[in-house]
């Protein structure tokens, strides 16, 4: 699995996963996809807003973004830590 695969599992962990239902810049959105990394920093996700029933992409918020990168750098850590 490539780092960017990895870190889309990362953010599928903050509830960004496929079929979940969220609030988003103030809009209320199921998502149809799980989350793509088209671009080295920015993640995507397919979803449609209840109100009008669109569907568009969404950028996934820059901080649960980094939160994810956080994560995922603490997990290697302690595994390399406890890695005897």
């Amino acid at each position: 699995m490539c780092d960017t695969e990895k870190l889309g599992e990362e953010v599928k962990r903050y509830g960004f996963a496929k079929e979940n239902k969220i609030k988003l810049y103030g809009q209320e959105l199921e998502l149809l996809s799980d989350p793509v990394n088209p671009q080295a920093e920015d993640i995507f996700v397919d979803a449609r807003e209840e109100r009008t029933n669109s569907v568009r992409q969404v950028q996934v918020p820059r901080n649960i973004v980094e939160m994810a990168k956080s994560g995922r750098e603490i997990r290697r850590k302690l595994q390399s830590r406890c890695s005897y």
